[in-house]
């Protein structure tokens, strides 16, 4: 967050005050489920896509953030491969 400047961080900031008061995935705007990993997720914020490895246990829910990239980055092969090795 704090390489992030202007509006860009200002998006940020609402992702995650959004991602706090969602009931549930399903209730967190503009995130998507990545069809080929089992577990990892990814929420647009402008033209960045912050991805994220979602772990469930028995004490709740953790969710942490993994990449914010560009969205030309995003779905490249060295940031799908980091994403796979993060997949459980």
């Amino acid at each position: 967050m704090e390489k992030l400047s202007g509006k860009l961080r200002n998006q940020a900031v609402s992702v995650i005050n959004e991602v706090i008061d969602a009931p549930c995935l399903e209730g967190i705007p503009n995130c998507k489920k990545i069809e080929s990993l089992n577990s990892v997720y990814r929420i647009r914020i402008g033209d960045r896509r912050a991805f994220f490895v979602l772990h469930i246990n028995v004490e709740g829910d953790l969710v942490q953030f993994e990449y914010l990239v560009s969205r030309g980055e995003a779905y490249g092969k060295k940031n799908m491969e980091r994403l796979r090795n993060r997949d459980i």
